[in-house]
C-alpha cells in the first residue's frame, strides 16, 4: 500500500486565503509606515546638517547659509555675508527629500526661508524659528532653532 503524501487542492486554497487576509490587514500599516519613516528620515537628515552648518560655520570664522527650498536645501559657506551663493563659495550639502517629503514653506517661519550660523555658532537673529516638514499622508515634524543655536526635533 502506497501512501499519499502532499496536500490537497481545498487545503492549499485555504492556505492561500489565509495568507491574503494577513497581508490585506499587514500592507496598509506597512505603507504607513514607510511614509512615516521617510518623514523621520528627513527631519533627522535636516537637523544634523544644520549642526553641521554651525560647526562649519565656527570652524571657518564664516557665515554659512542654509536655504530652504520646499523640496530640499542647500549649504553653503557665505564669504561676502550677502546670503547668496556666489562665484568662489563653496557649496557644502545640496539635499533633496523623496517625492512624498517636503518643506511647508507656508507655514514655516524663517525669514526667507534661510538662515546662517556666524563665526561663533549663533544663527542670525532674524532667521530664528521653525520648519516644519510634512508628508504626503499629512504627518508633520517641526525643527525649532532657537537664538544660541539649539535644535528641537518635534
Amino acid at each position: 500500500m502506497r501512501k499519499n503524501s502532499g496536500f490537497s487542492l481545498m487545503e492549499l486554497m485555504i492556505i492561500i486565503a489565509i495568507m491574503a487576509v494577513i497581508a490585506a490587514i499587514a500592507v496598509p500599516s506597512m505603507i504607513g509606515w514607510r511614509s512615516r519613516s521617510k518623514l523621520q528620515g528627513a527631519a533627522s537628515n535636516l537637523a544634523g546638517d544644520l549642526q553641521v552648518a554651525k560647526l562649519m560655520a565656527i570652524k571657518e570664522s564664516n557665515f554659512v547659509v542654509v536655504d530652504f527650498a520646499a523640496n530640499g536645501y542647500r549649504v553653503f559657506v557665505d564669504n561676502d555675508g550677502n546670503w547668496n551663493l556666489d562665484a568662489g563659495e563653496r557649496l557644502v550639502q545640496t539635499r533633496q527629500f523623496p517625492p512624498d517629503v517636503w518643506i511647508n514653506l507656508a507655514t514655516t517661519d524663517l525669514s526667507d526661508d534661510r538662515t546662517r550660523f556666524n563665526d561663533r555658532g549663533l544663527p542670525d537673529p532674524g532667521n530664528l524659528g521653525t520648519v516644519f516638514i510634512v508628508n504626503s499622508a499629512g504627518n508633520q515634524r517641526s525643527i525649532n532653532l532657537n537664538r544660541l543655536g539649539r535644535l528641537l526635533v518635534q
